[in-house]
Order: C-alpha cells, then structure tokens, then sequence
C-alpha cells in the first residue's frame, strides 16, 4: 500500500508538467466546448417546478390528477381574495367596480393596449388565453323555481340598484347561501374573492391529435338526429377512453400568467385591496426566488473573490478559483440543457455542491503552492509539491463526493435523478479543471512571494499603521467601523458585512497562532476535547429526536411578505388557500344519478366537514346541486333539501338544472353521469397534519363507499389534486434523501477505509463527517424548526465539506507518518501544512454559503444560515477533534516500529 501511494504521489507531481506541456491544445478545447455548452445553457434551458413534475407520470397520484383534468379540466386557479376599501363588498361602488373587474377579465381581448403593468409598459394581455372561467359576486347564479320551471339567475342584477334596501336586500340573499359563503364572500362581508379558472396543466401534448379528429373517423347517423333531445344519444360504456398527455407548465409561462393577471385587476387598487394565492401566484413566487437565488450566487461569488484576495493577497489567486467554477457549472447546466432535460428549483443545490467541491480543491492547490514559495521553492517545483500533496486527496474527495450524490439516482423522483446526475457530472468536472486547467492557468500568472527589497504597497502600508495602534484604539475603531457600516446598509447586511470583516482579520491575524497550539492542545487536553465534542453530539441527537419533517407553504416565506399575507388573508376571512378532489367513477353511464352514490357523497362531506373543522372550510358537490334544486321546486321547504329516493327524480332534477345552467352542470359531473367530484377547501397546514389528514379521508372513503362496492364493483373513489400531489412528493423527497444519506454514507465509509488501509482510522474520519450534519438537524430541531424539502438536501452538502477537509487532513497525516514513522512529528507537520486551507475553505465557503441567508424563500434562507454554521463546525472538528482522536486512539495505519508518544 506504501509503494502505491507513494506512486500515485509522485503521478500527481508530475501532472503540471504534463498538461502544460498541451496548453494550447487543451486550453482551445476547454473554450470551444465552453462556448457551445453556454449556448445550450442560454438558449435550451427550461426549469420545471410544478408539484406533477417530480413524478413519473405513471405514477398513480398522476394517474389520478390527469383523468381528473380529462374531464372537469384544471385544477389550477387563481383565488383573488379582495377587500372592498368602503368595508362592504355588496355596497353599490364595491359591485359595480366588481362588474367592471369581471368583465375585464372575461373579455381581455377587448382591453386593447391601454392596460400598463407595473413598469408603465404595455401588459402582454395574451397571456390571459390560459382563463377558462371567471366567477364573482358579479356573475353568481341563484336557482328559484315558478311553479315547475326553474330559473338560474343572478345573485347581483346587472343594472345595479340605488336603493340602499334593494341593495341590503341583494346582501341578505347572498349571505344566506350556504354553498356560497366563504368561497365567494365572507361571513362579514367584509371580503371576497374572484375564482379565475385556468387551463394549466390541462393542455395537451404539441403532437397531441383526438381521434375523432384522425383521418377515416366519422361520426354514424345517429349524431345527425339531434332534435329528438339529449335521450337520442347514447353512451357507450365500453367504448376505449383516449389518454391524453398533458404539457408540463414551465415557471416562466406561470409568471407571465400573474404578472398580465397583475396589471388588470391592479386597476382597482381604489376599490379594492387584494390578495392573490393559488397555485399560479405561488408558482410566479418560486420565479421570483429564483430570479433572486441567481442574485445571492452573485454575491456568494463576491463574497469569495474578496475573501480569496485578503486571504492570498492574489488577484491570480481570485481569478482561477472562480474561472474554474463557472466553466464547471456552465458545462454541467450546458450538458442537461442540450440533453432535453428540465431543470428544478435543486439547479440551486447543485451550484452550491458544485461551487463548495471546485473551490475547496482550487484553494488547498493555492494554500499548499504559496506555502512552498514562501520556503523558496521556485514556481514550478512549488506546482509539483502542490500537486504531490493534494492530488491524492483531490481525486478520493471527488470519487466519495461523486459516489454519496448518484446514490440518489435511484430515486423514484424525476428532479431528484436529474440532480443525481447533474452533481455527479459537476463534481467530476469540477475536480477534471482542478487537475487539468489550475495548473496551466497558475503557469500563466501566479500568485507572487514577497520581496524585501520591493516598496511594501498600500494594504501593507495600511496593516503597518493599524498594527501600531494601541489595543484600545484598535477596539474603538472596530466598533465603530461595525456600528457605521449597521447603520449605511441595515442591522442585517450590515451586521453580515462587519461578520466578514471581523472573521476575516481574527483568521488573518491569528491562523499562525492558532495552527501552532492546536498539537500542543491535542496533546494536553484531548479528554477535554472528546468530553466538549461528547456533549455537544448528545444535545445534537436528542435535538435530532425531536426534530420533524413538515413544509407549510405560509412559514417558508418571511414575515409581512405579500405573499404571507395573501395566504394568511385567505385563511382567516375566506374559504383557505388549499383544495382537494375526491374524483368518483362509477364506470357506468348515469351511474352518479343512482340516490344511493348521492347519499353517500353527501354523508362522505357531512363527516369531514364535522371530523375536521380546523382544516376543512367547505365541500361541494353534485349532492349540494340536487338537494339545492329539489329544494327550490319545493317552494323551498327545508325538509326537501336532501337527496331524492327515486332515481328518475333525480334526473329530472339534473335535466331543470342543466337547461337552465349548463356551466354548472358540466364543471361537477361528466356528460354521461359516469364520473363527478367532491371539491373540498381546506386551509393552509404543515404537510404531515396534510398527510395524516389525507390517510384519515382515505379511511373515510373507504367505510362510506364500501357498502354499493356490490351494486358498482368497479367504483373508484379517489382523493387527488394538486395539494395531495405536492404532499405525496415531499414524503418520497423526505425518504429518498434519508435512504439516500445512509447509502452515501456507507459507501464513503468503504471509500475511506481502502483510502487509509485501516478500519480503526476509517471509523474515527467518520465521525467529524458526520458530526456537521448531526448539529445542523440537531440545532433545527433543539429550535422546534421543521425540517422541510430543502434542508434535507443539506446533507450532501454538508458531508461534501467535511469529508474533503477530512480526507486531505488524514491522507497527509498518513503520508507523513510513513516518512517520519512519528505521530507527533506528523501532526505537528500535518496542522501545519493543511491546516490554512482547511482554515481558508471554511471561511470562504462558510461565509459565502450563509448570504443565501438573506433570501426570501425561508427554505433557501435556512439552508445558508444553517449550511454556513455547518461548515464553521467543521472546522472545528477538523482542527480540534480530528488531532484530539488521532492523541487518544493512536491509529498505526498497518506501519510497523512507529513512534507514539506524542509529548507537544
């Protein structure tokens, strides 16, 4: 094993001299291919967050949610929760302005170019062709019946009254509809909502063509005598039903929707103060997180270059690092987007992993070359030493680091694959320019040494002069750099940018002082070290066995954000920010008139509504429709509003109500009566009540279906809608990222263990492995914060950190020990040689990770906050518990006549 590290080393020596050698050849190669895959990344790239995105689409909550939109169409609306500015939205300036809003959007065509959206630019009003309906106070129907005909007409009149008793008159009719309230207006009348029908995600594939409309398909005779009535048709029950594939709906398509949809109803801001939630608002939300996530990189990659140049003092040093992380993302993105794959919102993630793994490998390169000319090696020996040194330990990071994230491919979750895929492939890459591109760029312009006989420039000048003050000088100047800095830019990006700045002077200032007591401490107080780090791994692990997973989408959006507020609105006046579809199919033709399927969709919403008034506002179905209408004919008598027992009054019934209200009819039951649904508003909740939940609907179902299971074998009662759709996929999330973890783990177990060639020194470089991740998911739960979608995608990054600093840190202790066959002299000698970088990688990466602190999306903000304290741990663990293990266990390696006593 000794002569295979030692050729592998002396391999890695060589390999500057190698690619520089094919400079050109590789420097032209890397920018041609650079170019076209930035032109692919540019021109080819679509990101894809809906909820069905995640999931395959033969997936039963696919299945499910597809044949839903077969035939009652999108589930994905906007909910436009607004409040009338006079305090009542039945008074006559708050009814007529809603006339005036609902037909501006039911007719957008007619708006011309005089509606401006928020930049006073002409609004793109042809994205509103995605409203399929539009529902408000202004176009609500009420059934009244004259003898035996029945009338659908509207609640609010058209030609608007004066008369304030007419108009109190229109006010107590409305707040006396049931199915109404909440959903349109609320109890108060102090709100109301306009429901905008959209066809997102029920468009149909581009290739897409009905087979009624394929060549040699006709229609028989039958459909050419219609004037015999609807009863001349007849459904045939085993005729095959076309699936349809439907468009996935791109981000960018949802924003443009909302911002178009902005610029209309923002016309009345007099009027009306509103709210906008559903899944389209949320979806331009994401967008906007998006847009700003791009931003926090940009500052990420400031924070870095000035980190790197205060650090090195090397605009050489600054360049290349960052160089080689764009082409590595640029390359990985390109790849994706010429393979016609869509990206999700983990594009993030894998930046970050991407980012974390290049610049760690770029700055222990740079740590250990400048380290070797300050002892007077000449430029290209101090390349090949630096090399010797890390190129082992590159090469074994990038392996484990490639290995913990494919372990994800696996995953039933299609974003999650591409992740896999996208990561593995950056993280080669990123270690490919690591070992190919660094050194031909460093041969073209290095960092420098200092020469004593060169005019020290102005930073030095600078440092020179603040040294010479007095401590107390230097403590009032700090504080007051920290106090004005809060004050120019915020308590928040002011107290950030004084962090750095304050972290970056104590590293620069003590990292000498620091790196020479850590052996000396290791030595003296080890047993106080494994007692410290002892504690804080059981506070982690009973913080752990507290912790939750759950995702609320109003907690993962700041305090007072429009978007908290919208749903927070929509919760507490109106009928909630959620809803659900519990789909039937009798597989029979007028199986859905059948009182016995009525009877039990009525109890079925009867006992949700009372089992679950936290989370259920209203239900509504075909069985309010008909006790509605069979109340109507019956001079509105309360013991008529039920469910008929004949079947053929039931018919009647429906034959009255579709003559009069077809729109109605067809947005709650199919044309053949084979098929309808229970549409049931619930209000925003964490996804494991949501699950819960969904399993105790289920059982529900189950018990009240389960008795006609006879009379309709082939009954299917599903639950499905978007919310169970997004639920579903954050349980699968949830598990593959735990099943993942643990296959990463031990996979970077084995690794390490051929690595170091003994079991006894694998299992101790897995425990400051692990002890990061452990404190973030401990300190989340210590804090009572759940653990959602994106901080469990922490742990790969995480680990990525720690198990790069681990294995550069033991491989050389290894290396070293070999040589001088004394375990003092190695980590004394070890400290010393990777200590800067494993100082410099924490800092950089630790303090640029945290800026996504800032962003708006909590989940983002909790992943730097938490991220950037994970990798100061790290640290911690690197230079303190790794050297206070190594004291204690004294691991030999297999090497034979090795000196142990460490006497510091």
């Amino acid at each position: 094993m000794e002569k295979l590290f030692d050729s592998l080393n002396g391999y890695f020596a060589g390999v500057p001299t190698r690619v520089i050698r094919f400079k050109w050849w590789i420097l032209l190669s890397t920018l041609a291919l650079t170019l076209f895959l930035l032109f692919g990344a540019l021109t080819r790239t679509s990101i894809n967050t809906a909820a069905n995105s995640f999931l395959d689409r033969s997936d039963p909550a696919i299945v499910a949610l597809d044949k839903f939109r077969r035939q009652f169409g999108s589930d994905d609306s906007v909910f436009l929760v607004y409040r009338a500015k006079d305090g009542d939205v039945f008074s006559r300036r708050s009814l007529a302005a809603l006339q005036t809003l609902t037909d501006d959007l039911e007719n957008w065509r007619e708006l011309g170019e005089k509606v401006k959206d928020a930049g006073g630019q002409t609004a793109n009003l042809d994205e509103l062709r995605h409203i399929r309906r539009v529902q408000s106070l202004s176009n609500l129907r009420v059934q009244s019946a004259d003898g035996d005909t029945l009338h659908s007409n509207r609640l609010v009149p058209r030609q608007l009254p004066d008369n304030p008793a007419e108009l109190a008159e229109i006010k107590a009719k409305a707040l006396a509809q049931k199915d109404y309230r909440l959903a349109f207006y609320s109890p108060d009348g102090q709100y109301a909502a306009v429901l905008i029908q959209t066809d997102f995600g029920a468009i149909p594939v581009k290739d897409y063509v009905p087979k009624v409309n394929a060549d040699g398909v006709a229609l028989d005779d039958s459909f050419g005598d219609v004037a015999g009535g609807a009863e001349t048709l007849k459904f045939d029950d085993s005729a095959e039903v076309q699936a349809i594939q439907y468009e996935k709906v791109d981000n960018f398509v949802y924003a443009r929707f909302v911002k178009a949809l902005k610029a209309v109803y923002q016309r009345y801001d007099n009027d009306f103060e509103f709210y906008s939630v559903g899944y389209p608002p949320l979806m331009e939300f994401v967008q906007q997180v998006l847009q700003q996530s791009a931003g926090l990189n940009l500052g990420m990659i400031l924070i870095n270059v000035v980190l790197l140049w205060v650090l090195f003092r090397s605009f050489s040093a600054v360049l290349w690092p960052v160089l080689i992380v764009l082409f590595s993302i640029v390359w990985v993105t390109g790849a994706v987007a010429w393979a016609g794959k869509s990206l999700s919102t983990m594009i993030s993630l894998t930046v970050m992993l991407v980012f974390v793994c290049c610049m760690a490998d770029c700055i222990h390169v740079i740590s250990i070359y400048q380290a070797r000319r300050q002892q007077g090696d000449h430029h290209r020996q101090a390349l090949s030493d630096a090399y010797a040194t890390a190129g082992l330990p590159m090469l074994i990071t990038s392996i484990t680091n490639m290995t913990g994230t494919f372990s994800l491919i696996s995953s039933e979750l299609y974003p999650i694959r591409v992740f896999a895929a996208m990561s593995t492939l950056g993280v080669g890459l990123a270690y490919l320019f690591s070992v190919m591109l660094l050194p031909i760029l460093l041969d073209f312009w290095h960092p420098g040494v200092a020469d004593a006989s060169v005019k020290p420039g102005w930073p030095h000048r600078i440092a020179n002069r603040w040294l010479a003050l007095s401590t107390a000088t230097r403590s009032v100047c700090t504080i007051a750099y920290v106090g004005l800095v809060m004050l120019a830019l915020g308590s928040s990006v002011g107290g950030y940018i004084a962090l750095i700045s304050v972290l970056t002077y104590a590293v620069i200032r003590g990292q000498k002082r620091l790196l020479s007591a850590v052996p000396r401490l290791a030595a003296r107080q080890f047993r106080l070290s494994l007692l410290l780090f002892g504690a804080l791994v059981a506070a982690c692990w009973y913080g752990e066995s507290r912790l939750r997973i759950d995702s609320n989408v109003t907690e993962l959006t700041r305090e007072g954000s429009a978007i908290r507020v919208a749903y927070q609105t929509a919760d507490g006046k109106m009928a909630g920010t959620q809803n659900m579809e519990i789909m039937l199919d009798t597989k029979t033709a007028d199986g859905i008139l059948d009182p016995k399927i009525l009877t039990r969709i009525d109890s079925l919403q009867q006992k949700i509504a009372e089992k679950y008034p936290d989370k259920v506002s209203r239900t509504y179905s075909l069985a309010n429709l008909v006790k509605d209408t069979y109340r109507v004919l019956n001079e509105d008598r309360p013991e008529f509003y039920r469910i008929p027992d004949s079947q053929t009054m039931v018919a009647q019934l429906l034959y009255l109500f579709n003559s009069v209200n077809p729109a109605d009819r067809r947005g709650i039951v199919s044309d053949d009566y084979s098929q309808s649904h229970i549409s049931v508003n619930v209000y925003s909740a964490g996804s494991s009540q949501y699950q819960a939940f969904f399993d105790e609907v289920n059982r529900e179902i189950a018990q009240v279906f389960g008795d006609v299971k006879n009379e309709f074998p082939d009954l299917e009662v599903t639950l499905t809608g978007t919310v169970p759709l997004a639920m579903r996929t954050q349980a699968i999330i949830a598990h593959s990222q735990y099943d993942g973890f643990l296959l990463a783990l031990g996979v970077i177990s084995v690794i390490i263990f051929l690595t170091l060639g003994s079991v006894q020194a694998g299992l101790l470089s897995l425990i400051p492995n692990v002890i990061p991740a452990l404190f973030t998911y401990g300190l989340m739960g210590l804090l009572d914060i759940p653990l959602d979608t994106d901080t469990l995608l922490l742990a790969p990054v995480i680990i990525g950190l720690a198990v790069d600093d681990t294995i550069h840190f033991m491989t050389h202790y290894r290396q070293t020990l070999i040589k001088t066959r004394h375990m003092a002299e190695a980590l004394r000698e070890t400290i010393e040689e990777v200590g800067p970088s494993i100082l410099f990688t924490g800092m950089v990466l630790g303090l640029g990770f945290s800026i996504q602190g800032f962003s708006d999306y909590l989940g983002t903000a909790k992943m730097g906050i938490f991220g950037g304290l994970a990798i100061f741990v790290g640290i911690l663990c690197e230079l303190f518990l790794l050297p206070a293990l190594l004291v204690a266990f004294k691991p030999k390696f297999g090497l034979k006549q090795v000196d142990t006593t460490i006497n510091l």
